[in-house]
């Protein structure tokens, strides 16, 4: 499935405004390949960013906050490796794999599977939280 993924790239136009530099950036979009989706459009990115936050803040919530419990780095890297789906409604299920924390340290394997769904609206929904499987 193709993609697009923007990329600014600024383009030479610097002009000066009492002594202030101005420049202008154009936002030009590069082809890639979406891994993770399955709708065959453009994911928005802010949209995306916005609804992984939103899943990740509802699994730390449900697992007992970041004192017991820190979401995979998928979770907090760049936004197209998190582990999402796009559904057909315009939402976004996550499957988050989290770790216990331990004396301020998460532990070294994961051990809870949280799935998340956020609506286009920013409702979230946790329809499973538990031992990981399968």
């Amino acid at each position: 499935m193709g993609s697009s993924r923007w990329q600014s790239a600024a383009r030479g136009r610097m002009a000066t405004l009492g002594g202030i530099f101005l420049v202008s950036t154009v936002f030009l979009p590069i082809t890639s390949t979406l891994a993770q989706g399955t709708s065959s459009e453009v994911p928005n990115i802010a949209e995306l960013v916005r609804a992984r936050n939103y899943a990740r803040q509802a699994a730390e919530r449900v697992n007992g906050g970041l004192t017991r419990y820190r979401a995979e780095a998928l979770m907090y890297g760049p936004v197209r490796q998190a582990p999402y789906v796009r559904n057909a409604d315009g939402s976004y299920t996550f499957r988050i794999l989290g770790y216990q924390v331990k004396n301020g340290v998460p532990q070294p394997l994961p051990t809870i599977e949280t799935v998340v769904t956020v609506a286009p609206d920013g409702r979230t929904t946790v329809n499973y939280n538990g031992g990981i499987r399968n």
